[in-house]
C-alpha cells in the first residue's frame, strides 16, 4: 500500500492543482500509479539481475505452492488475520503511550481522494491492489531485504532495515503510525523467510490492499451519512 499511496498522492496533488476543488477523476491516477508500481519493480529487478539472482528464486517456484499445511493463498489469509490481530494489540499499547495517531480530517481527506466511486474505478483499484502486492513485496522484501541482509551479513538485519524503510515514508502518521507500519513490514519479512519466497507475501499484501479499498468505499459512503447527522 505504501507505493500505492505515494503514487496516488502525487498524481492526485497534480490534478488538484489544475482542477481546483473539483472531485478527482481517479481512473488516470490509478493507471499512472499502476505504471509507477511496475516501473519501480522493474528497477528493482534490474538491480537483482546485476547480482545474477533469478527472480524465480526470490518469488518461489509455483510447483512448491501446495507444500506444507496451507496453499499460498490459504497461508496468506492466515498470515493476514494473525498480523491484524497482533497489530491491533500493538496499536492499543501505542495509543496508551503516544495517544491516538488517527486524525479524522486526514482520514476524510484520504477517503475522498483515493476511494473508488464507480465500477470502472473499483475494477482498476483491484488491479492496482494486485500490482501493489506483487511490486511492493518485490521491491521491499525482494530487493531491499536482500540487499540489507548482504550488507549486514545477517538476514534479521535485512528484515529490520527493510521494515524501517517500509515505514519511514509514513512519518505524517506520527510515531505510533510509523511503528505499526514498521512492525507490519517486519512481519512480511519474516513471512518471506518462513515461506522461502515472496509469493505468499504477495498474496497477503494484495488481499490487504483490496480489502482497504472496500473499507475506503464504506468510509466514503457511510462516513458522509454519519457526518450529515
Amino acid at each position: 500500500m505504501l507505493l500505492m499511496i505515494l503514487g496516488l498522492s502525487f498524481t492526485g496533488a497534480r490534478q488538484m492543482q489544475s482542477a481546483g476543488n473539483r472531485p478527482l477523476h481517479l481512473v488516470p491516477n490509478y493507471l499512472l500509479t499502476i505504471g509507477y508500481e511496475w516501473a519501480l519493480a522493474a528497477f528493482a529487478w534490474w538491480g537483482i539481475r546485476l547480482r545474477s539472482v533469478p527472480a524465480r528464486q526470490l518469488i518461489g517456484r509455483w510447483q512448491a505452492a501446495a507444500r506444507g499445511w496451507f496453499t499460498d493463498a490459504g497461508a496468506a489469509f492466515a498470515f493476514w488475520v494473525v498480523a491484524l490481530t497482533l497489530l491491533s494489540t500493538l496499536a492499543q499499547l501505542l495509543q496508551r503511550v503516544f495517544g491516538s495517531h488517527l486524525d479524522p480530517r486526514k482520514i476524510s481527506d484520504v477517503t475522498q481522494k483515493l476511494a473508488p466511486t464507480t465500477g470502472t474505478e473499483m475494477v482498476l483499484f483491484l488491479v492496482l491492489s494486485v500490482s501493489a502486492g506483487i511490486c511492493e513485496e518485490f521491491v521491499f522484501r525482494g530487493y531491499f531485504q536482500q540487499q540489507f541482509s548482504r550488507m549486514g551479513r545477517n538476514v534479521w538485519v535485512g528484515v529490520a532495515l527493510a521494515a524501517v524503510v517500509f515505514g519511514s515514508a509514513h512519518a505524517y502518521e506520527g510515531i505510533s503510525g510509523v511503528l505499526l507500519i514498521v512492525a507490519y513490514g517486519a512481519m512480511f519479512g519474516v513471512l518471506t523467510l518462513l515461506r522461502g519466497g515472496l509469493r505468499t507475501g504477495m498474496f497477503a499484501h494484495a488481499w490487504h490492499d483490496a480489502v482497504s479499498g472496500v473499507a475506503l468505499v464504506l468510509l466514503r459512503h457511510y462516513g458522509a451519512r454519519f457526518g450529515a447527522k
